[in-house]
């Protein structure tokens, strides 16, 4: 018995001696990467920065929280933030976000409402720390701006993983029930008010090839990551008794250029294109010869599906132009 008891204690002071030992290499490891993000140019400032949890969990927290980017066009503030992980599965890490945050982009002031608002990631045990796995869901959730309320979502998730041997390719998958627009866009694409505040579906499930890994790099990266290509195996946008589905894939050079293709699936296409024209994705100019094709694909029906194709810095709806192609940097 007594051999038994030196065994157990020999084994908790080994454990204890791992916790102290993880636990200052974490700190350290913050420390380093503030250091890192701070020489780049980045605004970081925060108090009561610790970690605690002894045996069994690195609970890392830290209130008073601003983080800006090199050209302060981004600054997020949050009362505090969480992060916890399992000592045994330190690189598996639950992010716990207040209620209230505040952003501020190109000098307006944004404020985010939110409930239940968590993340979690997983990580390489690796000297990048290279992401592995990565999910956010939250319930009610909205966005407000000086003119009052600007987006909002019932509940939504976003998940995000490497997708296979492919490098730097992620699989993503978002879904947001209730999503409503700003009051002003809803004004401007919807005048009569004949759709509903909110969709009923905002889906998508694709991939993406970035420029660069997401790992402990991609937090100093002044512009963020780079998309180079992306690959639609599905999005669904339900908007009352409009609907619309796209599948495809588009390359990105580097100048933010599109090639490529989309196929589009609209039912009740001559309403939505209208919203298309109000949104400024189709050009005034080209509006009457892409209605008469419209027409003349959909053969009478209120159902259309056509191709979106991307090339030499236009896009097109079927074989007609309909102006410059959007810019994704």
């Amino acid at each position: 018995m007594r051999r038994l008891t030196f065994i157990v204690i020999g084994l908790a002071a080994l454990y204890g001696g791992y916790w102290f030992i993880g636990a200052t290499a974490l700190s350290k490891g913050i420390d380093a990467q503030i250091s890192a993000m701070k020489a780049d140019g980045w605004t970081v400032q925060t108090t009561d920065l610790t970690t605690e949890g002894f045996p069994s969990r690195f609970d890392t927290s830290a209130s008073d929280i601003t983080l800006g980017t090199p050209d302060r066009g981004v600054i997020w503030r949050v009362p505090f933030a969480q992060a916890n992980a399992l000592s045994y599965r330190p690189n598996e890490v639950i992010l716990v976000l207040p209620e209230h945050q505040e952003l501020d982009i190109d000098g307006k002031t944004y404020e985010v409402q939110s409930d239940g608002l968590k993340a979690s990631a997983s990580i390489a045990a690796n000297t990048t720390l290279d992401l592995t796995n990565f999910t956010a869901q939250t319930g009610p959730l909205s966005v407000d701006g000086l003119t009052g309320e600007l987006v909002s979502v019932s509940n939504g998730i976003v998940a995000l993983r490497p997708s296979g041997p492919a490098p730097l390719t992620y699989d993503v998958y978002a879904n947001l029930d209730g999503l409503t627009l700003p009051a002003g866009l809803r004004r401007l694409l919807d005048p009569t008010s004949a759709l509903p505040e909110t969709f009923a579906q905002s889906t998508i499930d694709g991939t993406v090839t970035l420029a660069a890994a997401l790992d402990r790099h991609a937090l100093t990266a002044a512009d963020g990551p780079q998309i180079d290509a992306f690959k639609i195996n599905g999005m669904t946008l339900t908007w009352g008794k409009l609907s619309l589905r796209a599948t495809g894939e588009v390359t990105i050079d580097s100048a933010g250029i599109p090639t490529g293709k989309l196929t589009l699936s609209a039912q009740n296409w001559s309403q939505m294109l209208d919203i298309a024209v109000k949104a400024g994705i189709i050009d005034q100019a080209f509006v009457r010869t892409v209605m008469n094709m419209a027409m003349l694909m959909a053969g009478g029906s209120t159902d259309l599906t056509v191709p979106v194709s991307f090339q030499n810095a236009m896009m097109s709806l079927g074989p007609i132009p309909v102006g410059p192609a959007p810019r994704f940097r």
